[in-house]
Order: C-alpha cells, then structure tokens, then sequence
C-alpha cells in the first residue's frame, strides 16, 4: 500500500542555546515570523535547547529554493548588508549553491531552484557540491 499524501511542510524547529538572539537574527535575516502559538513549554518555562545547538553545529539540516541564479546573487548581497558570512556564491551539480550560518552555527543553504521545480533537477554521477568549509565541513564527511 503507497503512504498517504503529506500536504506540505507544517513548520520547522531547531534548537537554539539562546532564544530571543535567534528569533531576532531569524526575523532579521530571513523576514521569518514568531509564531508563538507553537512554543512549548516544560516545568522550567519555555522549551530551547543549548546542547542540541552544540551538535548542530556545521549541519546543514535546511535548504531554502532561493529562485533563479540572480536571486541567489541578490540573497549574498542581502547577506552582505546584514553582516553575516557566507560561502560564496557557487555552482552545485543543481544550480547555484550558498551556505551561511545561523547564531549557533547551523548551516543553511539557499539553492537555485529550476523553472520546472525540484522535480527538474538532475543530479550528475560524481561530487554533487564543490569542495569547502560552507559545503563539506569535515564535521560533515563521510567515516572513512
């Protein structure tokens, strides 16, 4: 029997050692609303999670469609202007590729995505990325 239909991605959550500094720099960078409905709470207040923070960092767990090449360029120069480092802006096996990271350290990417979507990309046989601290940190290589 084939698995239902999902209906979309409901929201994402990542652990943070210091949450109002990661709503503010989530906010500012990426124009990403609190939506405080979704806080949880235990008996020492609200829920954050500095040592799995510590772990994320140099993961890449999320990657944005950033639209065309251009709106790659244009989101390094937002970037830019905001202070915050990134990889350059490179060319990956799906279309331009650039990686910066949030307070904790946890790599985000933002890809270009193709006129037909996802389904669109193509992936060659070989390295898929470039080399690089942004796209394979040796946090992130293979055990071998």
């Amino acid at each position: 029997m084939p698995a239902p239909a999902t209906k979309g991605l409901h929201h994402v959550k990542l652990p943070v050692s210091d949450l109002d500094a990661s709503l503010a720099w989530y906010a500012r960078v990426l124009g990403a609303q609190h939506q405080a409905q979704f806080d949880h709470f235990d008996e020492r207040g609200q829920r954050w999670a500095p040592h799995a923070a510590t772990a994320m960092d140099g993961y890449d767990p999320i990657s944005f469609a950033a639209g065309r090449g251009d709106d790659v360029q244009s989101w390094a120069a937002h970037l830019d202007e905001e202070g915050i480092a990134h990889s350059p802006v490179s060319q990956g096996a799906a279309g331009a590729l650039l990686v910066f990271a949030d307070p904790d350290g946890t790599f985000l990417r933002l890809l270009e995505l193709p006129a037909g979507g996802v389904e669109d990309i193509k992936m060659p046989a070989g390295p898929a990325e470039p080399e690089g601290p942004w796209i394979a940190p040796p946090k992130m290589s293979h055990p071998g």
